[in-house]
């Protein structure tokens, strides 16, 4: 796995802990992706290896089940895209207006949708 820079960090808040209701690798790659989008414009283009290193998961595809963990919570956006040399490529980023909504008590996590850790 890729190593992670001493200068990198991300941030857990208590309302991804208390409203959100996450845990465990779910937080981190939750807490990851809104460090890189929480300003509603940027999105986390990062590679799944990255999100690997930071939450320790050795599998792949344990990564991309958190990933569809996430989405399907609608706590994340996936946006696939072609870049300039034609290669696919994912970004996601925080679904901020969801997030406000259930931090404002107008939307509820559906209980099929908490977290599964």
């Amino acid at each position: 796995m890729g190593r992670i820079r001493n200068e990198n960090f991300y941030t857990v808040f208590g309302w991804m802990l208390n409203e959100l209701e996450l845990k465990g690798n779910e937080l981190i790659i939750f807490g990851i992706i809104y460090s890189f989008s929480q300003d509603g414009k940027s999105e986390f283009t990062g590679s799944l290896t990255y999100l690997q290193t930071f939450a320790n998961i050795k599998s792949k595809n344990t990564a991309l089940a958190m990933l569809r963990n996430l989405i399907d919570k609608k706590f994340i956006l996936k946006r696939e895209f072609t870049d300039g040399s034609n290669i696919q490529r994912v970004a996601y980023r925080a679904n901020l207006e969801y997030i406000d909504e259930i931090k404002k008590g107008i939307s509820q996590i559906e209980p099929d949708n908490r977290c599964k850790n």
